[in-house]
Parts: C-alpha cells; structure tokens; sequence
C-alpha cells in the first residue's frame, strides 16, 4: 500500500484532519491499524499562537507544533475505535542526533527541535523522519528515526543505513532494524588522522588495493581529507588528476581546518544560538514598537502571521 498525503489543509479555518487518516485493513476487511500522518510542518501548515499566550518556557513555534498534533488527534480521536494507531512526524525532536551539514533545520523561527511530548501519548509507535540516522528518541523504543536508506553526506559515511520493522501487538511495541547492504562501497582516506599530505594522496589511493576493472558505476565513493602541508590553493583539480587513474569517485576533498577557523566557527555558532531565541514575532513586536511608539494590536499579529505564511510557502 502507497499513500501519499500532502500539506495540512485548511477550510474556512479549520484543519481538515480526515485526509491525515489512513486506516490499513486485513484481508476480510477489517481495520487493524489506523495511521496520523502528517508532513513536516511548514509556517502555512502551524496553527497561530497569540502573544499572550506564549509561556516562557516554550517557545510558540513549539507551541504551534503542538497544538497542531493535538487538534488532529483530538478530532480523530473518535474514529480511531480503540484500535492501535501510528503517528507520523517529519522534523527534528529533542534528543535525536543530526547529520553534520546534511540536514536542514526546517522549522521557523530558529526552533529546530521539539520535545519528545508534543505527540498524542497514546499513540503505539511514533514515526519520524528528517534526521539520516537510524535511531530511538528517548528510552521507550516508541519515538524512532528509520533514516535514510544510503549516506547523503560524507559525515553519514560510519551509519548503518536501513529500515525498521515495527511489531505492535496489543500495547507490546518492538522495532527490529534491518541493514541494508550497500551496493557502493563509501570510503574514507585521512579522517582518523591530521589528514594526508596530497604529496602522498597516490601512495594511499595505491594501498585499498581495488580492482582497476570496476564498472564506473560500481566504482566506491572517496572522502579524503587532507593535511595543509604542501596544499596550495587549487589543491582540488590537483586531486582529480592523481585520482583519476584510480577507480575511485571522489564525493569529499578538504583540508584541515585551522585553529582560527575553529575558533571563528565557534564564535559564530554562539551568536547564531543566542539569535533563535529571538521568535519571528517578538521581533514583529519589538520592531514595531520601536517604529510606532505604541505596542501592536491583536489585527497587527493576525497580519503579521498571514504574512509570514505567505513568506514561507
């Protein structure tokens, strides 16, 4: 079974919950198992959360979050017939491991992650997607990234890529996960160490002894890093051209960083960080006070948040 379900719809203002309803049905006919599934949640897709009912301690990205899966599942709530129901949740949860700079922080406002307990509790499984890391949120084994099914960045290169079987029999829940194989293999040269010297590059590329009749596109993916040691500025052409007798495809060549590149990076994170605690519409507020001297009406924010809507679509 496919099924393919887009974007929260709304009429006249209300979510039309119905079509995030998947019911699977044995071979009788008869329901089994009922599905909440939602895609990730774009600015359009949030419900808008009043200033004034921001709490402190959660930011209203969250809240909105939030609110969203507690209105599909309190309007599905009665369909659901006691029966065992999966949720589906495409973002990132507190908790959870991210793929260095291969995953998109999708949600507005700086909030990237949200608490484990934004999900109906008595849903049997929760199933999220986003991070490429197959992994559990949390100690239940109910909250579970699959990820995905091959590397989609250098960094992914040490994951065990595959699927997860679910088995929900009653209240009892047990995911199993089966490694896929891969059909290229995904190499690494220099990682482990202060990285290669590129006067050395061949030498290495020598020593993983691959056969030199493997079809082009069975040849293994090659991330090098590389030492700063006789690297000059088009080191990169320098290593096609030593690589190319060689059965290899080369997905990753970078040098080392240096330490002030380290130490800019850390500084800029740290400024970056104390920003996303800044939601869109408390700089709405503060900016609008500033330019008019007077605090913005319930009509401004109801603006302000159609706009915005209208930015992220």
């Amino acid at each position: 079974m496919v099924a393919i379900v887009g974007n929260v719809r709304r009429i006249d203002g209300r979510f039309d919950c119905s079509r995030h309803l998947l019911t699977l049905t044995d071979t009788t006919g008869n329901p089994y198992l009922h599905i909440l599934a939602l895609s990730y949640p774009t600015a359009a897709c949030l419900p808008p959360i009043p200033s004034s009912e921001i709490l402190e301690e959660e930011s209203n990205v969250i809240r909105s979050v939030r609110s969203l899966y507690d209105e599909l599942y309190q309007a599905l709530s009665p369909k659901l017939a006691n029966l065992p129901f999966v949720v589906m949740g495409h973002l990132h949860v507190r908790g959870g491991i991210e793929s260095e700079g291969a995953e998109r922080r999708i949600l507005i406002g700086g909030q990237h992650a949200v608490p484990q307990d934004v999900f109906p509790t008595d849903a049997s499984y929760v199933a999220l997607g986003h991070l490429h890391k197959a992994q559990n949120v949390g100690s239940s084994g109910a909250l579970r990234y699959s990820g995905s099914l091959i590397p989609l960045s250098a960094t992914e290169q040490p994951y065990r890529h595959g699927v997860t079987l679910v088995t929900i029999n009653g209240a009892a829940v047990t995911t199993e996960h089966i490694e896929i194989p891969r059909p290229v293999p995904f190499l690494s040269l220099g990682a482990d160490a202060a990285g290669i010297r590129i006067s050395e590059l061949a030498d290495h590329l020598q020593k993983l002894g691959l056969s030199t009749d493997i079809a082009p596109h069975l040849r293994p993916f090659l991330q090098i890093r590389l030492s700063r040691q006789g690297l000059g500025s088009g080191f990169r052409e320098q290593v096609d051209r030593i690589a190319a007798s060689f059965p290899v495809r080369i997905v990753e060549a970078r040098p080392d960083p240096l330490p002030e590149q380290v130490a800019q990076a850390v500084a800029h994170a740290t400024s970056l960080r104390s920003l996303t605690h800044i939601e869109p519409e408390e700089m709405f507020l503060r900016a609008f006070r500033r330019a008019s001297a007077a605090d913005a009406t319930e009509d401004h924010i109801k603006v302000f948040h159609r706009a915005y809507a209208e930015a992220q679509e």
